[in-house]
């Protein structure tokens, strides 16, 4: 079973020091403190801002998810990815039907083509692992499989 660090929060003083500033890391800037909808720019232009560079930044992280789209479909965000020395593409899926009462494995072939099975192929560089999805009793549980190949070298 895996353990799960119980990452603490900064302290109230570390975190009021960020009013205003930008994180280096990731280019996101924190709003200041007072800032209101009389402000120049005003909050909601300041968040908005924000949420738009933040999701730029988690769009790249989107891609190959799978995603419940309801009465036991699945969709898939399109993906760029190498399999076996060779740069693909992935152009998406939606409207994927699986089975209730059944656990699947989703993933794209090597001929490009989703799959959805009852397990992984064999071979760990023929295929590019998306999702495990269990069906129950008309509802899906997703687990996100593409962890997998993040952290290959």
């Amino acid at each position: 079973m895996p353990t799960y660090p119980n990452e603490a929060f900064p302290a109230e003083a570390t975190t009021l020091a960020l009013n205003g500033q930008t994180d280096v890391a990731t280019g996101l800037p924190y709003v200041a403190r007072g800032v209101n909808a009389n402000s120049q720019p005003s909050y909601e232009v300041q968040f908005n801002r924000r949420q738009e560079r933040q999701n730029g930044i988690l769009g790249a992280l989107r891609q190959g998810m799978v995603v419940d789209e309801g009465s036991l479909n699945i969709g898939v965000y399109p993906i760029a990815y190498t399999l076996g020395a060779t740069r693909k593409s992935f152009d998406g899926a939606t409207g994927v039907a699986v089975a209730d009462d059944t656990t699947r494995k989703v993933y794209i072939d090597s001929s490009n083509a989703l799959q959805v099975a009852a397990s992984y192929p064999g071979g760990v560089t023929s295929y590019l692992p998306l999702a495990t999805i269990v069906a129950a009793s008309g509802t899906l549980t997703i687990q996100d499989d593409r962890v997998m190949t993040i952290f290959t070298v």
